[in-house]
């Protein structure tokens, strides 16, 4: 009952579309009947034409009792074209109202994921991978409409059926009624056996799908280094194992709807042959007539199709709430990063950033405690200043530009921005100042222009141009066949690492932030082109806060302050001139290893 609750709820917001839809579905259905009953009448007064001036005798069609609407045959056809023209209109009508609902409640649903996925924390990625999510965003979003538009078109339309056929069957026979439904008691039991079943193995075989477009997206992202190791033959069988099981799952909720299926054309079969058997002989008895017997087989007919879309239907219902579940899942997931109910601060940001015995670990994967990324770490930046940060891979240099804009929640209070912790800070106000540059340098499949102004639109090609000139990428415009216009492919495939991280520098440049965190955000460009865009930088933004991480001891040296950390603390500090000359200090070593290996560079 909780998953229908909770696909109750997804339909709530078009409840009035549907009931039109199904309004309409309902005179279809009554229309449906009337066709029946017409025909009946044609063929009894066919019947009674045939049989005027005879006597009846031993054997004799008895013609029907009930009163006939019309006298001659020809105006039964007439009705019965007039009843068709209208059942067409009234069947097409409920279905587009009913199909278009269920269009509206996948768009709405896709751009509540869509929403939930850009607001969602590293906890919540951690939890969902990327296949596990366009999975769900793509498959369960299809099958969740299908419940909407198939599944209540063609589940209300046999409760409809039903609930006009069998009391107008009741009238004419119950007792040849009876027979006619005396299967249906036991197709309802295996179906509701079978239908428990197939919600557990959808589950099952979605969950087989998700690790199959993880296994996708993984290769595809990676395609370079799968090349490079040779790996094709090994990700191919993988890739074949996932499919395989994808298969297994699939295949046993195949055969568990297709059951439902079997089970209900061999319900309608024991019925049609009950049918014949009972009512054939009552009708060369002598009581029943031609035209009852053709209505009830009539009416058999069009209740049979029902019914054996009913079988898929709730197979389908089944499916649906799996996949309603693994929805709700990502839409209901709760959310650590969030902005206060009553903020502090909405911004401006100044510029001043601050941490307090900053500690920080990663949630744990897979039961596996993590290690402290951060460990106590303090520091003060004023507005306007230069804070530089080295040390080793997995020092916590990441992790500490993370945390300024919230990427990742630490403490309450060990990291404030303007004097504010900025869990107090309206989130959007805390992150519209600033300008985060990650070393991998995002870039996506649009114009180098639309790139270059991704976080400010309605910037002048002039702007985009002086920003491109900041992060020294405007010589590079030649190169590009279309210059600003050059679309640059799914990420930036078709720039090289260094102009893809020059890009993204110009892309924060252009927002104009009053703090700018880059995250060895020059790593591949050459150490004299990353001194000029530093440069650059200073002059562009001479009142912006910056905090470079970087392995790179020469990028450091213009700035205020350094921090030199080692196992997410801070191991030593200070002015990186006085560092440099300090022979006994970690950044002194690191600077002299570096400058060692670019002169046996330059001697090769």
């Amino acid at each position: 009952m909780q998953g229908l609750r909770r696909y109750l709820r997804l339909l709530a917001p078009y409840r009035t579309r549907y009931a039109f839809g199904l309004l309409l579905l309902l005179a279809t259905n009554v229309l449906s009947l009337l066709v029946p009953w017409l025909i009946k009448g044609a063929v009894d007064a066919l019947a009674a034409a045939g049989a005027s001036g005879q006597a009846s005798g031993d054997g004799a069609l008895r013609a029907s009792a009930t009163p006939r609407p019309f006298a001659e045959p020809e105006h039964y056809a007439l009705a019965l074209v007039v009843t068709a023209v209208v059942l067409m209109l009234t069947r097409t009508a409920s279905r587009v109202v009913v199909l278009g609902g269920a269009r509206h409640l996948a768009r709405d649903l896709k751009n509540r994921l869509y929403e939930r996925l850009l607001a969602a924390d590293p906890p919540f990625y951690a939890r969902f991978n990327t296949g596990e999510l366009m999975s769900r965003c793509v498959s369960d979003v299809r099958i969740a409409q299908a419940v909407a538009a198939p599944g209540i078109l063609y589940t209300f339309n046999a409760l409809f059926m039903f609930g006009i056929a069998v009391p107008y069957l009741l009238t004419l026979s119950p007792g040849l009624t009876g027979v006619l439904f005396l299967p249906y008691p036991f197709l309802a039991a295996l179906t509701m056996w079978a239908a428990t079943r197939v919600k557990g193995y959808a589950r099952q075989a979605q969950e087989a799908m998700d690790e199959l477009t993880g296994h996708l997206s993984e290769t595809l992202s990676g395609m370079e280094v799968v090349k490079a190791f040779t790996l094709e033959e090994a990700q191919a069988e993988r890739f074949a194992r996932s499919n395989d099981t994808f298969l297994e799952k699939s295949m046993r909720e195949a055969v568990a709807r297709g059951g439902i299926g079997i089970a209900a054309t061999l319900t309608g079969g024991v019925g049609a042959c009950l049918l014949l058997w009972v009512g054939g002989g009552r009708v060369v008895r002598g009581e029943l007539s031609y035209g009852e017997f053709a209505l009830f087989f009539t009416v058999l007919a069009m209740v049979l199709r029902p019914v054996i879309y009913l079988g898929w239907v709730l197979s389908l219902f089944q499916r649906g709430l799996a996949s309603v579940e693994r929805l709700d899942e990502l839409l209901e997931a709760p959310l650590a990063i969030r902005s206060p109910s009553e903020p502090r601060a909405r911004g401006p940001v100044r510029g001043e950033v601050e941490t307090r015995d900053l500690v920080y670990r990663y949630p744990a994967l897979r039961g596996q405690q993590r290690r402290p990324a951060l460990a106590g770490v303090t520091l003060h930046v004023p507005p306007g200043g230069t804070l530089g940060l080295t040390g080793r891979i997995g020092s916590g240099k990441s992790t500490l530009l993370r945390a300024v804009p919230r990427f990742i929640d630490a403490p309450p209070g060990s990291v404030l921005v303007d004097g504010v912790p900025v869990e107090e800070w309206e989130l959007d106000a805390l992150r519209a100042g600033m300008g985060y540059v990650p070393q991998d340098g995002a870039v996506f499949s649009l114009t180098l222009a639309e790139n270059v102004a991704f976080g400010r639109p309605e910037a002048s090609r002039a702007e985009v141009l002086e920003a491109l000139r900041v992060a020294a990428l405007d010589k590079d415009l030649d190169q590009l066949e279309d210059g600003l216009e050059t679309v640059v492919g799914e990420r930036g495939v078709t720039l090289s690492g260094g102009q893809r991280q020059r890009l993204a520098i110009a892309r924060a440049v252009l927002v104009a932030p009053r703090i700018l965190l880059l995250d060895d955000a020059l790593s591949m460009v050459d150490a004299e082109t990353a001194v000029a865009v530093l440069g650059n930088l200073r002059a562009a933004l001479p009142e912006a806060t910056v905090i470079i991480a970087a392995h790179r001891t020469a990028t450091l040296l213009g700035c205020d302050e350094l921090l030199v950390l080692d196992a997410g603390r801070v191991v030593e500090r200070g002015a990186p001139v006085a560092l440099l000359d300090d022979a006994s200090s970690r950044f002194h070593a690191m600077h002299e290893r570096q400058r060692l290996q670019a002169e046996i560079l330059e001697e090769a």
